[in-house]
């Protein structure tokens, strides 16, 4: 099985190279992309703390704006790729699915975001079977379209996850270390807090605290980061509705079951990760979809190939770890006693073998007969005790 996910995981990651060649043959190869080259992108909108919005005046072309895009989901890429562990080693020493703790995030991107796709499109059925609506955004002009969905995942992940659940968590950070030892804090605040914005996970190794890689996940996320993950995800949920453009109700609970995902990868790898996890998405998607916009030749089949892969690969996952833990469970409920039993008779056994064996006076498991010694022998001297023995086994 985990050379099946592997393989899959190589197709899905064909798969993004693909659609990243396929925005610059858009937008740079074909005419209505030259087209929509030269027209002005005015204003460039940012946010930051999720609440404080403003526009930088700009006054360039779509296509370098775009290409500027490009060029920062290439780089968080490339960051991805070299973080350690780095993907090679990880995709050669592949172990088991979704593992946060001991692979690289480009083994984790694709089975992750294959996983929330699913997740997301079954909580969206479910609602709108009770009536719940989640509505859509669409866009008069394809190509501007293409490039504000694009243009959304970072600047939506630098206002939630990075200058909010960063800062927050980077006060945080700095509250505790001073509540440790002197020696523990080995650097300012000021770069304590931006180290945590850049990479949650290597700011609290610096100073001491439960790390993800070290704890897991459970103990390695506090309930504080819990409360602002939660928190923030809700309210990126909200916003989403809150602002309009098309989207319904239903959106509120999508958007944050997708933020809850991007904020856990972000506190475990770092800036870029809920930048790719968002770009799975938004570019992703949409950039094979405008290919079918275009009627380019075989784009309504690559779309179809590329959602039905996608499924496949999350589906496949759900099952994994739904039996795993399955499994888990009614092996411990129904094994684990008898096991438990049996390993304690195990230890037992090997420590009073290992004890014969430096004293041959001890009994062990199977007592072998003791010898006749004259008087005055080393049979008379006193036996060592089984507690000394012990003592110096362990």
């Amino acid at each position: 099985m985990n050379k099946v996910l592997t393989a899959l995981v190589a197709i899905l990651l064909v798969s993004y190279v693909v659609s990243m060649g396929l925005g610059l043959v858009l937008f740079f190869a074909l005419p209505r992309g030259l087209d929509a080259f030269a027209e002005q992108f005015v204003e460039l909108p940012l946010s930051v703390l999720m609440i404080v919005n403003f526009r930088i005046p700009l006054g360039v072309s779509l296509g370098l704006v775009f290409l500027v895009i490009w060029i920062l989901y290439v780089g968080s890429f490339a960051l991805a790729w070299f973080d350690k562990p780095t993907f090679p080693y990880s995709l050669s020493n592949f172990t088991r699915p979704l593992d946060m703790i001991r692979s690289n995030y480009l083994m984790v991107l694709p089975q992750l975001a294959s996983v929330v796709l699913v997740a997301v499109f079954l909580l969206q059925t479910l609602q709108e079977s009770t009536g719940v609506q989640t509505g859509g955004i669409s866009f008069e002009d394809p190509i501007l379209g293409f490039l504000i969905v694009s243009y959304a995942p970072l600047v939506e992940e630098f206002s939630y996850r990075i200058t909010t659940v960063g800062l927050l968590d980077g006060l945080h950070l700095i509250w505790k270390a001073r509540r440790n030892p002197p020696n523990r804090l080995k650097i300012s605040p000021a770069r304590l807090l931006f180290l945590t914005m850049w990479k949650p996970e290597s700011a609290k190794g610096l100073i001491g605290v439960n790390t993800i890689n070290k704890n897991g996940v459970k103990l390695g996320i506090s309930r504080f980061e819990w409360s602002i993950l939660v928190l923030v995800s809700g309210f990126f949920g909200a916003i989403h509705y809150l602002a309009g453009g098309g989207w319904e109700i239903g959106k509120i609970s999508t958007a944050t079951l997708s933020g809850l995902a991007m904020g856990l990868v972000y506190l475990k790898y770092g800036a870029y990760a809920p930048i790719l996890l968002h770009w799975f998405f938004n570019y992703y998607f949409g950039v094979f979809d405008l290919a079918s916009q275009f009627r380019l030749s075989g784009a309504e089949l690559t779309v179809i190939g590329v959602e039905l892969l996608n499924f496949g690969v999350g589906i496949l996952l759900i099952v994994i770890l739904i039996t795993s833990w399955i499994s888990r469970t009614w092996f411990t409920k129904l094994r684990g006693p008898r096991f438990e039993m049996g390993h304690e008779r195990i230890s037992e056994c090997f420590i009073r073998n290992r004890a014969h064996q430096l004293r041959s006076q001890v009994s062990g498991c199977v007592s072998p007969p003791s010898p006749r010694v004259p008087l005055g022998t080393a049979a008379d001297k006193p036996t060592t005790t089984t507690r000394d023995l012990l003592g110096r086994i362990l």
